[in-house]
């Protein structure tokens, strides 16, 4: 498939949390349970106003427009943890299923470690989805430890925080 990435802009709002929708329900299934995906896609798959301002957030756009990947790097961290003023924090990846694996997140993950590195950044964290951690390793990330991520309303979310040298 072809695409091109750019930076994504609040516009895309709609189309990211259609693609995160789509994306989360379809490939986590295999690694969580009924119950948890219940509680956490609603909070987990809508597009980050933040996000989609920041100029560090990406989407992957197929010739027809439609977006079929997405994410990006911030300095502060979601979790307020491991913040410092030398690393970044890969965020809210997601790529739809029907074009997984064909190389979309990876376009956006170089997308994402270039402009960190341009930044002066020495290191990227991620919060990993338990499914993720393959992809995540192959870009060069290695897995620190597994924990939960505290949703709003009292959700918690099983995750890897994952760490990769720039």
């Amino acid at each position: 498939m072809q695409y091109s990435i750019r930076v994504a802009e609040p516009a895309d709002k709609a189309a990211v949390s259609d693609l995160l929708l789509k994306s989360y329900t379809a490939l986590l299934k295999p690694a969580y349970d009924a119950v948890t995906l219940k509680e956490a896609l609603p909070l987990i798959t809508r597009a980050n106003p933040e996000l989609l301002s920041s100029g560090s957030y990406y989407v992957a756009v197929a010739p027809n427009g439609a977006i079929t990947g997405a994410g990006g790097w911030t300095k502060h961290s979601p979790t307020g943890r491991d913040e410092t003023t030398t690393n970044g924090n890969i965020r809210h990846f997601g790529t739809d299923p029907d074009e997984a694996r064909k190389g979309i997140g990876r376009a956006l993950m170089d997308r994402c470690i270039q402009e960190a590195i341009a930044a002066g950044l020495q290191e990227l964290n991620c919060y990993s989805t338990l499914n993720g951690e393959a992809f995540y390793s192959a870009c060069g990330f290695k897995t620190i430890e597994a924990f939960d991520v505290a949703l709003s309303g009292g959700v918690t979310f099983p995750s890897l925080r994952m760490v990769r040298a720039l």
